[in-house]
């Protein structure tokens, strides 16, 4: 297993300075790289600098941490500057072709044993490796926003992803704190196409009948939680959100799966360059109507997830902690399949496969099967 002790950030934006600053804060030396000189500091003192500086001021770290993690980090415009990395982090912005010409250029400037891994939402980490030397030490690290608090990644497998470099990936993952699932190279990966179907089916109810604040209520509700999905959507930012809707719907509606569709209402608010206003009125009590919303938005998640499994995406252990640790969930979507019971279960997927979101499992072709083993 390779060992890892310096850690090169491709693109030092608001993720990309999370990964690095958490890699810093855990005894990884960490250059990162920016298009020019000019941006080179700028992403250092706002990143780096001012947000240490706000934790001093806090008392959550002294002026000589403070010192000791800026030490660990540096700066640079140029690929060269990257050659003693053991593992470098492509966390640019996410556009296919940018993506695939920075890992032929790494694959030029870099070591030939120097780990390369993708932070990519969405894209498949084959496609994005394509003129990538030695695909053997390529492979995908998923960090969720934001992520020097969210705890969750995932450690993505391609096809030619070497045993050495996953466990070189999971043993970084682990020293830098974080909880790490594995995961085979797929549209979304794991978390994301249970997570942004969910956001699309629950925004398609958006009506007179049911504003922002009743599905905000209704999707907390539904999945135990304190900030529902209208809530998380808005963090996020719609216009990820919406993109990242368009690229998954692409991806899967005509696969074997199905997937939901891009609703109207969500293209718009994205348009509209506003974010949800989960205060725009009366919270609906109507307990009939607001089973019709919870209903389809539980039939999603249980349909996704199981056809994520069924794909041999991701296993049911490894799905339901993810769920848990990246969303805040209390319980994953098993846990909550085997609580409702899987007649109830059974229905709702019924009723996903019905309005045609997807297509239905095999787990449940035949009718009601037995509860997950956990």
């Amino acid at each position: 297993m390779k060992e890892i002790k310096t850690v090169g950030i491709i693109g030092f934006g608001v993720m990309g300075a999370a990964i690095g600053m958490n890699a810093a804060m855990s005894g990884y030396r960490v250059v990162f790289k920016e298009l020019n000189d000019e941006l080179v500091q700028t992403m250092f003192d706002k990143w780096v600098v001012k947000s240490l500086e706000k934790r001093v001021a806090k008392g959550k770290i002294t002026q000589a941490d403070m010192d000791g993690i800026t030490g660990m980090i540096s700066g640079t415009s140029h690929y060269e500057a990257l050659s003693d990395c053991d593992l470098i982090i492509e966390a640019a912005i996410e556009k296919m072709d940018l993506k695939i010409q920075i890992f032929e250029d790494l694959s030029s400037a870099c070591r030939e044993d120097a780990i390369l891994v993708s932070n990519t939402s969405t894209f498949l980490i084959e496609t994005l490796m394509a003129k990538a030397s030695h695909q053997e030490r390529t492979a995908g690290l998923h960090y969720f926003f934001p992520a020097n608090i969210n705890r969750l990644v995932e450690v993505i497998r391609q096809k030619n992803t070497s045993e050495d470099t996953y466990q070189s990936l999971m043993a970084f993952a682990e020293k830098c704190r974080k909880t790490a699932i594995t995961v085979k190279d797929f549209p979304g990966f794991a978390i994301n196409p249970l997570f942004i179907s969910s956001y699309m089916v629950l925004d398609s109810f958006l009506s007179e009948t049911y504003n922002v604040a009743t599905l905000e209520s209704i999707s907390q509700e539904a999945l135990n939680v304190r900030y529902g999905i209208m809530w998380v959507q808005n963090g996020s930012g719609l216009g990820t959100c919406y993109h990242a809707g368009v690229s998954m719907f692409d991806y899967l509606n005509k696969s074997d799966l199905g997937y939901p569709e891009v609703p109207d209402q969500l293209k718009a608010q994205f348009e509209s360059n506003t974010p949800w206003n989960l205060t725009d009125g009366e919270i609906l009590t109507d307990q009939d109507a607001r089973a019709k919303v919870k209903d389809r938005l539980l039939g999603n998640v249980f349909t996704i997830a199981t056809h994520l499994v069924e794909n041999d995406v991701v296993s049911v252990t490894d799905l339901e902690l993810g769920v848990c640790t990246a969303l805040a969930w209390p319980k994953g979507p098993f846990g909550m399949m085997n609580d409702l019971g899987m007649e109830e279960t059974t229905r709702l997927i019924q009723l996903s496969v019905a309005v045609g979101d997807y297509k239905m499992p095999k787990r449940f072709q035949a009718g009601t099967p037995e509860a997950w083993k956990l």
